[in-house]
């Protein structure tokens, strides 16, 4: 956390002194604000993924080749394609003619992460996502069950991350999953993104902040623990969970002033400052291409 706390005030000196500086506005859906993906590899690479809140459920299928996304290049690939679907109003993600050109877009650094980011992109595009209340009316099921893309073509030489490829790699998005991500977005600050790249609960908390402090016109409070199971930490114990994220909180706010708090085994957030105070642009009707068939 203390590199996360070191960048985190070197972008608020550039906020400060640099006149021209201009925010970096990213996007992420509401489904991964409010369900984190696994941090780590699973064990046995599982079929699929259940993540449950006190409202609804999670299922994520992998492709029998694949595994079930994870981690930060999981999280940070899905900001990404989210990003794209709300700025450019498609579903067609255009991942660049060269690997490292995409990493850098990422936002990382060439080299160490490419084969890791590749396989969670690969990860993430070929699953199968399915959410649905915990508790539907008697007689009434409804939910939500959608592919992440229709089509890929994805030609990436790790082993070669400048070479320039003819054609732009591509990822044709389901429709449907398309238009829940351009309908159900909030937008981040990516430099606050960017400082905790590598530290998915970080990740998580700061996107959940964003997400649940959108709109928000009264005061929330609840039992921690229960945000300890949303956010899907790792450790099992209540009091190093909460140590963590003190702690992660405690640097988002260096940058963002949201008004939360831990005390006493409770999680208040009240009304705050959205997390991108620019004026966004309005938005626009999704266009939708369909190349499943080509």
């Amino acid at each position: 956390m203390e590199e996360s706390k070191e960048k985190m005030v070197d972008l608020i000196i550039k906020r400060c002194l640099d006149p021209d500086y201009q925010p970096d506005v990213w996007f992420s859906s509401n489904i991964f604000m409010v369900f984190g993906l696994p941090t780590r590899k699973l064990t046995g690479n599982p079929a699929y993924w259940i993540k449950e809140t006190a409202l609804c459920k999670l299922t994520i299928t992998r492709d029998e080749t694949y595994e079930i996304p994870y981690g930060c290049y999981a999280r940070m690939n899905q900001i990404f394609i989210d990003t794209e679907v709300k700025t450019k109003n498609t579903n067609v993600i255009d991942v660049g003619k060269t690997f490292n050109e995409y990493v850098r877009r990422i936002g990382y650094k060439e080299g160490f992460a490419n084969k890791a980011l590749l396989r969670q992109l690969i990860n993430y595009v070929t699953s199968v996502i399915k959410v649905e209340p915990k508790d539907s009316m008697p007689g009434r099921i409804i939910g939500i069950h959608s592919l992440v893309a229709r089509a890929w073509d994805i030609h990436f030489d790790v082993r070669n991350p400048d070479q320039l490829m003819f054609s732009k790699g591509q990822i044709i998005l389901d429709p449907a999953y398309a238009k829940w991500i351009h309908e159900h977005s909030v937008p981040l600050d990516m430099n606050v993104v960017r400082c905790f790249k590598r530290n998915p609960l970080a990740l998580d908390f700061y996107r959940y902040l964003a997400y649940r402090n959108n709109d928000l016109s009264k005061t929330i409070a609840f039992p921690d623990h229960g945000l300890f199971e949303q956010l899907g930490t790792d450790v099992q114990n209540d009091r190093i969970n909460r140590i963590r994220l003190k702690r992660i909180l405690k640097t988002i706010q260096l940058s963002w002033p949201v008004m939360a708090k831990f005390e006493d085994g409770i999680f208040e957030l009240k009304p705050s400052p959205p997390a991108v105070q620019e004026r966004l642009a309005s938005k626009t009707q999704l266009r939708i291409v369909d190349k499943s068939e080509d």
